[in-house]
């Protein structure tokens, strides 16, 4: 299956939408605020508008899932803030943009039925892109019943490193089959990446939500105990996919998410280009009783409970853990 054109333009949209995100955030976010919501908004509609528009030109008889829809955009958001999405989505097209085509953008392959189908997530880490922490813009590709193509935009993918680079952003993104790699978000060599080989639980990076609320803290200590790790194993909060850039490039080894609401079910558009990373690169993804993820559901997990990310030397240890606290089950 050759997809050399699929990625080509996933990976020019998601640097684009990126850009447009990057743009917003620094003339819009005030950290003073404490209700930061408005930015975030204008620019998950910029970002979706722009990338809806190059699939429609490209892949006009593909099927899309998204969150933002233009009936929201018209309802929700006032004159100014539409006007503001407007500017932000035609500056980055270089032509003058009508509203009605960013609404149109924004429902572009929202209604189609096809065997390939594009998952999308416009900015992905909400509270990160607040804060000048990590988020991404997120762009997969399903064919059939599993996602084929995955690319994250990440502004930020570096800015936690001692000693980051003057690009802290980057490109990453695999294709089924062909590996995982990573570019310099600006541009430039990409390099292939790799999964860590760590073996002991003990000593292993573990990534979570940066927001506390985001995963059930419980859950994250009893199968710390059961791994046998004390209070001072590695551990590091993260926004956004960025936990799946870091867990295929070897800087980070595992991933673990439970919601506290039991009744939560996953976003396809939260995993779908991480999973595709993290797999080329030699990794593993299950829920938390080790079924593979069902892509197939809508567009929500309907299927499965929760998020287990490795390096894949890490994965059944982990889910032998999480089946002695109880949580398989639940």
């Amino acid at each position: 299956m050759n997809l050399t054109y699929e990625l080509e333009t996933a990976k020019t949209i998601a640097r684009v939408a990126a850009g447009i995100c990057q743009n917003i955030q620094q003339e819009l976010v005030d950290p003073s605020q404490k209700d930061g919501r408005e930015p975030v908004t204008i620019a998950d509609y910029a970002s979706q508008a722009i990338i809806g528009n190059a699939l429609a030109e490209n892949f006009p008889d593909d099927a899309v899932l998204s969150e933002e829809r233009s009936e929201e955009f018209m309802l929700l958001l006032n004159d100014r803030q539409r006007a503001l999405v407007q500017r932000f989505v035609t500056d980055a097209v270089g032509g003058y943009v009508f509203e009605e085509q960013v609404c149109a953008w924004l429902d572009f392959g929202k209604q189609k039925r096809a065997e390939r189908t594009w998952i999308v997530d416009p900015i992905d880490g909400t509270k990160g892109f607040l804060a000048g922490r990590h988020y991404c813009v997120a762009i997969a590709l399903m064919i059939g019943t599993e996602p084929v193509l995955g690319v994250l935009a990440s502004p930020g993918l570096f800015c936690d490193e001692p000693e980051p680079p003057d690009d802290l952003g980057a490109l990453t993104y695999a294709q089924r089959g062909s590996g995982a790699y990573r570019e310099p978000l600006a541009g430039g060599w990409r390099e292939p990446i790799q999964v860590s080989t760590v073996t002991d639980p003990r000593e292993a990076l573990l990534l979570t939500s940066f927001e506390a609320g985001h995963t059930d803290q419980n859950f994250l200590e009893q199968v710390s105990r059961a791994l046998g790790r004390g209070p001072d194993a590695p551990q590091r909060g993260v926004d956004s996919q960025d936990k799946y850039a870091l867990v295929a490039s070897g800087m980070g080894d595992m991933y673990l998410r439970v919601v506290p609401d039991p009744r939560f079910q996953e976003k396809l558009w939260d995993h779908a280009a991480g999973y595709v990373i993290v797999t080329e690169a030699g990794g593993r993804m299950t829920d938390v009783a080790g079924r593979p993820i069902d892509w197939t559901a809508g567009t929500r997990m309907v299927n499965n409970r929760g998020v287990v990310v490795t390096n894949r030397y890490l994965h059944d240890v982990v889910l032998e853990a999480i089946a002695l606290t109880g949580w398989a089950e639940g």
